[in-house]
């Protein structure tokens, strides 16, 4: 099998030779060490400077972690965080069966999904508004949709998702939330695991994760993790395919000093898995009935998609004394791809029996380059009966971004009797091209920040100041024509929590965000101001005392002002004006960890009321549609396993998903009807192996999971099952 187009190197035969080799040699390695154990002196191991603090494992048990660096930038318990924050941890994507972050972050509150797509996770709105991604506490790229950052899930050892404006720590973004991924580094422990996966839609799957110490003293430690996959993509001829690595190192010559350096790479050869189809024979009546999910909407000759990203990187820590710790995080990440795409555009208005799909016909060859420093003080002291933990931070950036897009008029399709008619490039420089746009934007960012969280007996004061300048420039290659743009804003947190009896927690913070709008003119000529976000939040934490259990709640509510809307001087309707503004608001409950020693369960409940209150146009007092944004979803997963007995390691895990109608299209004049899928697996643990099989979707409902407007629905995942070996050594 090719891997898009043109002869490319089989990743998954790569993968799984290395893995061989590596698992061979290392277990020959293992057997001579074991003959000489008893003549080898015995040497003490550093204790780990703690970089990623939740990966650490006395901060995680399984299921619920206690700690997060990503809420304040340090090491604190969560019960301690004056925001809603939520830690996927690896244990919860393995148990779930997930296979990327969109799949990963289904049990949460708040949280749905287009559905799979090699391209990319589609994070749906997360208290109405798309979330900011991070990768171990630095932004990534930030990119168009098709061509977003991607972490395979296998690499992951937890995914952080901090809810509410984050500007204070993370810079420009909308107030939503931030979902924070952090990867598996090398940390002094020895990791030895090679696995495969075979599921529906001829997926095959090899990974493994090797690490250990270099040196005698544990000094020098490294691991490397790795993936190669092949398989089907759920719609379409086209075959979807990954290889990623991910090597790093560790240097700690004292139990004060920590330096670790990481790369990733990433490749990802596919096609569009999920389509852009008509609202009439999906959530509206067609004549012709309803259409098939597995309608392929592309072009077999000539859709695809190639992309490539890598990224390195160091994380450095240093402890002064008792008082001042110095850390240091820095990374350069590069994305590029090359897609073509033909697409649903709609009915086609010539054709009254409503069988004929207009489509749209795409080259997009979008390169991203982004450099990203973060450094940080921290000082821990006492004044009087007060403690202080203080965190002073200057972080840069630097994203350099080229945008090449040919856009044209592609050949209609019959949805329910599909002939393809090829398309080549010829297309774009015909009679039906729309032209070529290339742009390309330098963005440069500086913040400046300082925190103080202030501990007396059982309050905790958290409150932080931030200082933001953006400079962007932009230019339009075929326009000749540039724009600048300088930005600056300022944003703060104020929060107290009380760590009171019985392990619970009540809280209440103030947040403020900004988010440039970039590459816009108004009316006057001049540049649109960042707009701002301001949310006041509520909860209460619980974490029964001897229980490895947490339960939270929250009640918020958010506005965001200076976004766009029409201006309604302008007949041309080709300038906005600054007069919108939405509102968000609503509760969130979760509860994550074991009931009993044999049963944990992961459960999440959300009401929402997200509305445009301010517009100049039919979206007035309406629900914004950009991604899906349900007024209620809930969720719970259950899993039993045995611990003891003659059943010892043998689990069942069941899941169930719901998610209430919500409004599509900008005037909310489509209803999108709710839906319940369910999910389930079955895992057993032996000595070195564990077995699993996850299934998604398991009766395999059809149902819609959002709409953009009435020619942009996307069906929602089918059925998938997928089984899975792993040997530990």
């Amino acid at each position: 099998m090719k891997w898009g187009r043109g002869t490319r190197k089989n990743a998954f035969a790569i993968a799984a030779s290395v893995a061989f080799c590596v698992a061979a040699a290392d277990h020959a390695q293992a057997q001579e060490q074991q003959g000489q154990a008893q003549d080898a002196p015995q040497t003490s191991t550093l204790p780990a400077v703690r970089v990623n603090a939740s990966a650490d494992n006395d901060d995680t048990v399984g299921l619920v972690a206690r700690k997060s660096r990503t809420g304040t930038k340090t090491d604190t318990p969560i019960d301690e965080i004056p925001q809603t924050i939520n830690v996927v941890t690896s244990a919860q994507i393995e148990d779930t069966g997930a296979t990327s972050i969109n799949e990963a972050l289904r049990y949460i509150p708040g949280f749905s999904s287009y559905g799979a797509d090699v391209r990319s996770d589609w994070y749906s709105a997360l208290r109405g508004f798309t979330p900011t991604v991070f990768v171990d506490g630095l932004q990534v790229p930030n990119t168009l949709n098709l061509s977003s950052w991607r972490v395979d899930p296998y690499m992951i050892d937890s995914i952080t998702v901090l809810r509410g404006p984050t500007s204070v720590l993370y810079g420009q973004g909308d107030p939503g939330a931030i979902v924070d991924v952090q990867s598996k580094l090398a940390d002094g422990g020895r990791y030895r695991e090679a696995g495969v996966q075979i599921g529906d839609y001829a997926r095959k799957q090899v990974m493994f994760d090797i690490g250990d110490k270099i040196d005698q003293d544990g000094k020098w430690s490294y691991r490397v993790l790795a993936v190669g996959r092949d398989g089907n993509s759920l719609t379409g001829p086209h075959a979807e395919q990954r290889f990623a690595i991910s090597p790093s190192v560790r240097w700690q010559p004292s139990a004060n000093t920590s330096l670790t350096i990481a790369a990733s790479y990433l490749q990802d050869w596919g096609d569009a898995s999920n389509n852009f189809l008509p609202a009439q024979g999906t959530v509206l009546p067609n004549p012709n009935g309803r259409i098939s999910p597995n309608l392929y909407t592309g072009d077999p000759t000539y859709s695809y998609y190639r992309k490539k990203e890598w990224s390195v990187g160091y994380q450095f820590e240093h402890k002064f004394n008792d008082i001042w710790t110095f850390r240091q995080n820095t990374r350069w990440m590069h994305l590029s791809l090359d897609n073509g795409a033909v697409w649903g555009g709609g009915l086609d208005a010539s054709d009254p029996t409503e069988q004929t799909l207009s489509r749209y016909a795409g080259l997009f060859q979008p390169n991203y380059s982004r450099f990203d420093i973060d450094n940080q003080a921290q000082a821990r002291f006492g004044t009087g009966p007060l403690e202080h933990t203080v965190l002073l931070g200057f972080e840069y950036n630097r994203q350099n971004s080229t945008d090449s897009e040919w856009l044209a008029l592609g050949p209609s399709l019959n949805m329910y009797n599909p002939v393809y008619t090829p398309v080549s490039t010829a297309i774009f420089f015909g009679p039906d091209s729309f032209g070529q746009t290339n742009t390309r934007t330098t963005l440069d960012s500086f913040g400046l920040y300082a925190q103080d969280q202030v501990k007396w007996n059982r309050w905790v004061l958290t409150v932080g100041g931030r200082e933001d300048w953006s400079n962007t420039r932009q230019d339009d290659i075929v326009g000749g024509t540039q724009v600048k743009q300088d930005d600056s804003a300022f944003s703060g947190r104020v929060g107290l929590t009380y760590l009171g009896d019985y392990g619970l927690s009540p809280y209440i913070s103030y947040s403020t965000s900004f988010n440039p709008i970039i590459g816009v003119k108004m009316a006057d000529g001049g540049l649109p101001s960042p707009t701002k976000g301001r949310q006041i939040e509520a909860g209460l934490r619980w974490q029964p005392p001897g229980k490895n259990l947490m339960l939270g709640a929250a009640i918020y509510q958010i506005n965001q002002k200076n976004v766009l809307t029409p201006d309604p001087t302008d007949p041309t309707g080709t300038f906005s004006v600054q007069t919108g503004e939405v509102r968000s608001r609503g509760i969130e409950l979760s509860a994550v960890g074991n009931v009993t020693r044999n049963l944990s369960v992961i459960a999440a409940y959300v009401y929402q009321d997200v509305k445009n209150i301010s517009a100049n146009d039919v979206t007035l007092d309406k629900w914004p549609v950009s991604i899906p944004l349900p007024r209620q979803m809930a969720s719970l997963w259950a899993d039993w396993t045995w611990h003891s007995g003659p059943l010892d390691g043998l689990g069942f895990g069941a899941g169930i998903r719901y998610q209430s109608g919500l409004a599509g299209a900008a005037d909310n004049s489509l209803y999108i009807p709710s839906y319940t899928v369910y999910d389930a697996a079955i895992h057993y643990d032996m000595p070195h192996w564990r077995f699993a099989v996850n299934a998604q979707n398991i009766f395999n409902r059809t149902f819609v999971s959002g709409c953009q407007s009435e020619s942009a629905c996307f069906y929602g995942n089918p059925r998938t099952v997928i089984a899975t070996a792993r040997y530990n050594w």
